[in-house]
């Protein structure tokens, strides 16, 4: 009778009649931990956030996207090949941009070298290549400085910055700081909301985010699992090398990012400015655009199952930001992960979020699930705005001693 009446309250919580920011804030009251002198035991859920560059848009609305971040400069790259030697690989030229096409092919071309060596050209051995990719990493860090500069983190006061937060940051922060508070586990087992994080960006927003949702004197490092174990942080060694199931939430870069950078077999985050010089010396992990996407690199292979797992453990999922193109199939793929058959959808709920309109989200997702179309599971609910104006309607309905 229990598990009939709390179907039966789960389905009231997603009226067709609500807007998508009420049927949200219905769904995270239903979800979250309840407090009183006999609450109903919850289960822990997911609530995965999984963030394309309109995230970090409604963020900061000069954040690039993909087509404006790979448009980049060629003076980065002539610290290790010089005009005439790019003019001869690439056909580049010192006076003009890259464009994205042009990226993917060079791209492209520096993988074929290293897969197959009896291809590469008189001049080109495994050290150049190294190099000349390192150069482009440069460029990109480099291009996404210029747009709109990085939020380094503070050494000094052992958190990312955030001064003056915008009325859109400052929404942003509510929404997270609310659910933040859905979860409880003084008690024994966890149980409520737990919010989680896949992201195809490289950059620091969400740790942004998460830092300055905790208090000042705390740090989002405790409680973020990377789906790998570096073994320093912001140099200083990793003070949380296993993290306890309760108190941890998953943060994925699924394209690699800015601070992540190889030690061997391991990794390092390394939040701080760096030259070009010592970003070509030592480059991070970022899986550039290009024609052929080689997803080969230890990295990827380590976290990508910690992507499939969490997205197969998510209830709720908010794809934010994202267009989910047709040509990125292994993206797909891992959404797919959410309710790869109609059984595994049932219950489950997709919020589609960022600008277009109904249709055109439903013909996204229904290729992405099949079943969504004849099953209507997983159920799809969209927002045609920005994220920054969701969070702003979702806190409308928010208890105002959590906001």
């Amino acid at each position: 009778m229990a598990r009939k009446a709390t179907q039966k309250k789960k389905r009231a919580a997603i009226n067709p009649k609500n807007s998508a920011a009420k049927t949200f804030m219905n769904l995270v009251d239903h979800f979250s931990y309840e407090q009183g002198p006999s609450p109903r035991p919850k289960g822990l859920t997911n609530f995965t956030f999984f963030a394309g560059a309109g995230f970090s848009k409604a963020w900061d609305p000069k954040a690039p996207v993909g087509s404006e971040l790979f448009t980049i400069k060629p003076d980065v790259i002539e610290k290790v090949a010089d005009v005439g030697a790019l003019a001869r690989m690439f056909g580049l030229s010192s006076f003009d941009d890259i464009e994205p096409d042009q990226l993917r092919q060079i791209v492209y071309q520096i993988d074929m070298y290293e897969r197959y060596p009896d291809v590469r050209s008189r001049y080109v051995d495994e050290q150049n290549l190294r190099m000349f990719r390192g150069a482009l990493r440069a460029a990109v860090v480099d291009r996404y400085d210029q747009i709109t500069n990085l939020n380094y983190f503070d050494a000094a006061r052992e958190k990312f910055p955030l001064i003056d937060p915008t009325d859109q940051q400052n929404a942003i922060l509510g929404f997270f700081r609310h659910l933040h508070t859905r979860i409880d586990g003084s008690q024994g087992p966890a149980e409520g909301i737990r919010t989680q994080f896949v992201t195809t960006n490289y950059d620091y927003v969400i740790e942004t985010i998460l830092d300055n949702v905790l208090a000042s004197d705390d740090t989002l490092f405790l409680y973020t699992y990377r789906g790998f174990t570096p073994i320093q942080v912001v140099n200083e060694p990793n003070m949380a090398p296993v993290h306890e199931h309760w108190l941890v939430q998953h943060l994925l870069k699924i394209n690699g990012g800015f601070e992540i950078l190889r030690r061997g077999d391991d990794y390092i985050l390394d939040y701080s400015s760096r030259s070009p010089a010592q970003i070509i010396r030592d480059p991070p992990i970022l899986m550039l655009a290009s024609r052929e996407q080689d997803y080969s690199d230890p990295y990827f292979k380590t976290v990508f199952p910690k992507v499939v797992r969490l997205m197969r453990d998510t209830a709720v999922l908010l794809i934010v930001g994202y267009s989910l193109p047709a040509d990125d199939a292994l993206i797909r793929f891992f959404i797919r992960q959410f309710a790869e058959e109609p059984e595994d959808g049932r219950g489950k709920v997709v919020f589609y979020i960022g600008p277009g309109n109904d249709r055109d989200k439903r013909a996204v997702l229904e290729e992405v699930f099949p079943s969504m179309e004849r099953e209507d599971a997983p159920m799809l609910i969209t927002y045609n705005g920005g994220f920054d104006a969701f969070a702003a309607e979702c806190l409308k309905y928010a208890d105002p001693l959590f906001t």
